[in-house]
């Protein structure tokens, strides 16, 4: 047979028939009996004097990572001058706080003034962790977006600037699509929510009746939410943070709104706790230094 004729007899051959297909491949060799040399690896030894080189090498590069890493951390002269403003071994008033974190909040855009809380609870005990809800008589200063689901009136709830939210509302949350501040329901939408509490959960967006936001009545409670109701809890570590308003609230404003959210902690206090609620308050603005608040000063 020539060449060509069978070149054409192979080539039908692997189209009729195709490629051959192998299934197992069995070994005579048992790889368990199998034993491979054992190489040894003789690695040098080094003498007293190269060991300390090679130390100090190694002590002188992690020093010099730390310096880089302080280096990065360090402020900028902007905060350092406003720094110098306050006087960090002295409490101050409310009324001269709110005047100090009012001046040192120098950014181009209007600052959140925040309050940050340190109280005095074990937070690894579930009955000791605190979560309420407080008002600001004169508003946070932020537009939350709110997503309603099972209000009966939908009017008042687009009118109030807030999203109705059904079935198809699951849908995209299930997909990622979260486009809103605070979720809102009814307790007869809560079943349904439950195949969402994964992703919205850990968010802390999961509507909860501690902190207001399970009611029979949403249209109420959206309409807190736009006057000033905030919610506030402790999770992991015993610190509250919260939004008092913006540096453009005028000064008795902000210490109206201070001064009731320290009302509401405090009257949301855990039994088990003995001693005095909250251990220290300290106010500070967006990227300015903080201010820590004489609480005496309160009650006067």
């Amino acid at each position: 047979m020539s060449p060509e004729p069978l070149a054409v007899w192979a080539w039908t051959w692997r189209i009729n028939v195709g490629r051959p297909k192998i299934k197992n491949i069995e070994s005579d060799f048992d790889l368990e009996k199998v034993k491979l040399p054992e190489e040894s690896v003789e690695l040098p030894e080094l003498d007293a004097a190269t060991e300390e080189v090679i130390e100090k090498q190694v002590k002188a590069k992690t020093k010099k990572a730390k310096e880089e890493k302080v280096e990065k951390k360090k402020p900028s002269k902007r905060y350092l001058a406003l720094l110098k403003e306050i006087d960090k071994s002295k409490t101050y008033s409310i009324e001269e706080a709110v005047e100090l974190i009012k001046k040192t909040s120098t950014t181009k855009f209007d600052s959140s003034i925040e309050a940050h809380l340190n109280l005095r609870i074990d937070s690894g005990k579930q009955e000791q962790q605190i979560r309420t809800t407080a008002t600001l008589p004169k508003g946070s200063g932020k537009k939350i977006k709110v997503l309603v689901f099972g209000a009966k009136d939908s009017k008042a709830i687009k009118d109030a600037g807030a999203l109705v939210g059904d079935e198809d509302s699951l849908a995209e949350i299930e997909k990622g699509k979260i486009n809103f501040d605070k979720v809102v329901a009814t307790p007869e939408w809560m079943p349904k929510l439950a195949k969402v509490a994964k992703i919205l959960g850990p968010k802390g967006l999961m509507p909860n009746p501690k902190s207001g936001t399970v009611s029979a009545t949403p249209e109420k409670v959206v309409e807190g939410l736009s006057g000033g109701m905030i919610e506030i809890k402790t999770e992991n570590s015993p610190i509250i943070h919260v939004t008092v308003g913006k540096a453009k609230f005028s000064n008795k404003d902000l210490e109206e709104n201070i001064k009731s959210l320290i009302e509401s902690v405090k009257s949301a206090k855990p039994a088990e706790v003995k001693k005095e609620l909250i251990a220290s308050v300290y106010l500070t603005s967006s990227m300015g230094p903080s201010v820590k608040l004489d609480l005496s000063t309160l009650s006067q």
